[in-house]
């Protein structure tokens, strides 16, 4: 529960100003400035995304065992590679 606290601060009010700050300090420093606090928090949930890839893995396994396109239940949960 902490966690995900944590991540809600974070990705709700903790990035947005990071956010504004970069894009200031990127028009006073005359370079592309980024800031991230997302990332940092990945740390605290990688046993979490490890569980979760295998679970992905293994029913992707499965779906394409019983003939199911792959592509196609990409697509359907909106898991593509475009960069968009």
């Amino acid at each position: 529960m902490v966690r995900e606290a944590q991540r809600h601060l974070a990705q709700w009010m903790l990035q947005p100003i990071a956010a504004s700050i970069a894009e200031e300090c990127t028009a006073k420093l005359g370079s592309k400035v980024t800031l991230d606090v997302m990332r940092p928090l990945q740390a605290y949930d990688a046993g979490g995304r490890a569980r979760a890839f295998t679970a992905m893995i293994k029913a992707m396994a499965e779906a394409k065992a019983v003939g199911i396109d792959t592509e196609q239940a990409l697509q359907i949960v909106d898991w593509n590679n475009d960069p968009d």
